[in-house]
């Protein structure tokens, strides 16, 4: 495969490593600027397709649950066959979806487009955080490349809407997908030139039945929160994926306490911080993309603003989350720790998600503007938080598998978010469905600061050995 080459000999290792860790940013702000995009195309796409609200849920959720439901696998399988394999092949599949959902002639062949991409996102999201150990060796310069992918993550959601908004101005809902093919392409070519195969943790088996279960529990109830929009919560069709789903579940954690390699092994929460930080991801997943997708709607369909203007009201999420990783987090993190960052954070997130409650149709911009800048800062001290925790508290050669964890997590919120606040808004009435979606995710992120002082005030469970020696930023993860 030409992709594997070894690396371009004329460059250091040191510029290699830059050099290669540029090009797996370049490759997660694209997966995760897909993820959000698409919301301020909606209205356009819904109109041009002819398409439903649960057809419109779909076609964000259809790339979201795949990429939940396969992360935990594609996470494993890097470690076994090598990190850089895995995020070629999934940057290949991911352009190619691109393309097909930017040529889609109905609201079917985008769904499936939009599955491929999340696909292609699966394979590629872990390996750009588990490579970050291969690439950088030295603690220090670890712990900084683990803040710029961070600032990568919370750049992108942030650009999404502005992005998305000129881009359906000027070209219309398709190029939201078109522009991710030269990006792709160059990254390719970037990710083989400049970075090398890691070692192979070899000896392992694939848990195929925890992957089949973990898809049919996310996906079932996913589909039985989105059709309750349309046919109520006690209709059949609304009871019976719901159940069968939650059935899935269960049967998912038993067969993981059961076979000899699970696909997510119990003593991964074995350490108490890091079961919290991974909850938090899924928390704060709920509440940052739920947020934005309510917000995109309510911009043009409740304000009448175009797709455009409505990426620029959101501007101010933007200029949260780049204050907060360059200005803010770093030096809050030195004095607090990372579980008081994480605590801070959601409290300042309720607040910003208590000031969309109570806007309405004639509120002025200043208030969802100081909501959103809220949202912005406090919601990156929680990502930037729990990062730190879940790679400060595995050794490296499990490095795919946290980062698998801890992006399903935040993945399977925003799936659920999404489904339960599209379910939500679907009606008449925006404004007043606005409002109970918006204290759903008050009440979501007050969960999230409750179970962190929780952890905060307990003991930490002992670290495995080679976690504290390989990894940095013990010290600050475990206060």
């Amino acid at each position: 495969m030409p992709g594997l080459r070894t690396p371009t000999p004329g460059l250091s290792t040191a510029k290699r490593s830059t050099l290669g860790f540029a090009a797996i940013c370049f490759g997660y702000f694209m997966i995760i600027l897909d993820t959000n995009i698409l919301n301020v195309a909606l209205p356009d796409l819904r109109s041009s397709l002819h398409t439903s609200i649960a057809g419109v849920q779909w076609t964000v959720n259809g790339y979201t649950l795949v990429l939940a439901a396969l992360l935990l696998t594609a996470g494993a399988l890097g470690d076994r066959i090598g990190l850089k394999r895995l995020l070629l092949c999934g940057l290949t599949v991911f352009t190619a979806a691109s393309a097909l959902c930017a040529a889609a002639p109905a609201t079917g062949v985008l769904i499936a487009g939009r599955v491929l991409q999340g696909l292609g996102a699966a394979a590629l999201l872990p390996s750009t955080l588990a490579l970050i150990p291969h690439l950088f060796p030295d603690a220090e310069r670890r712990q900084r490349a683990a803040v710029a992918w961070v600032a990568t993550s919370t750049l992108a959601i942030a650009a999404g809407p502005l992005v998305g908004g000129v881009l359906v101005d000027w070209f219309g809902w398709r190029s939201v997908f078109l522009v991710n093919v030269p990006i792709g392409v160059v990254t390719l070519l970037l990710i083989s030139a400049s970075i090398a195969e890691t070692p192979r943790q070899l000896g392992t088996r694939a848990d195929r039945a925890g992957q089949v279960l973990a898809i049919l529990a996310l996906g079932l109830v996913t589909a039985a929160i989105i059709t309750a929009g349309s046919a109520g919560w006690g209709s059949l069709s609304t009871l019976l994926p719901g159940a069968l789903g939650i059935l899935a579940a269960v049967a998912f954690v038993v067969s993981q306490r059961r076979v000899a390699q699970p696909l997510l092994p119990p003593s991964f929460f074995a350490h108490r911080q890091r079961t919290t930080a991974v909850v938090s991801a899924a928390l704060m997943g709920f509440a940052f993309y739920s947020s934005l997708f309510t917000l995109s709607l309510y911009f043009q369909q409740s304000r009448g603003w175009s797709p455009a203007a409505t990426g620029v009201a959101l501007l101010p999420a933007t200029l949260g989350t780049v204050s907060a990783t360059f200005l803010f987090y770093k030096r809050l993190a030195r004095r607090l720790g990372h579980m008081g960052m994480l605590i801070i954070g959601f409290v300042g997130t309720a607040a910003g998600c208590a000031l969309f409650a109570v806007t309405d149709h004639g509120s002025g911009y200043v208030l969802p503007a100081v909501g959103m800048l809220l949202l912005g800062v406090f919601s990156t001290f929680v990502l930037s938080a729990l990062t730190s925790i879940v790679i400060s508290t595995v050794p490296a050669h499990q490095s795919g598998l946290a980062s698998g964890v801890q992006n399903t997590a935040r993945q399977a919120g925003a799936l659920f978010g999404i489904a339960v606040i599209g379910t939500v808004l679907n009606g008449a009435g925006f404004t007043g469905r606005m409002h109970i979606a918006a204290w759903l995710t008050v009440a979501d992120t007050l969960l999230g600061f409750a179970l962190g002082c929780l952890a905060l005030r307990s003991r930490p469970a002992p670290e495995p050995e080679a976690a504290v020696q390989s990894t940095p930023g013990n010290v600050s993860a475990r206060r």
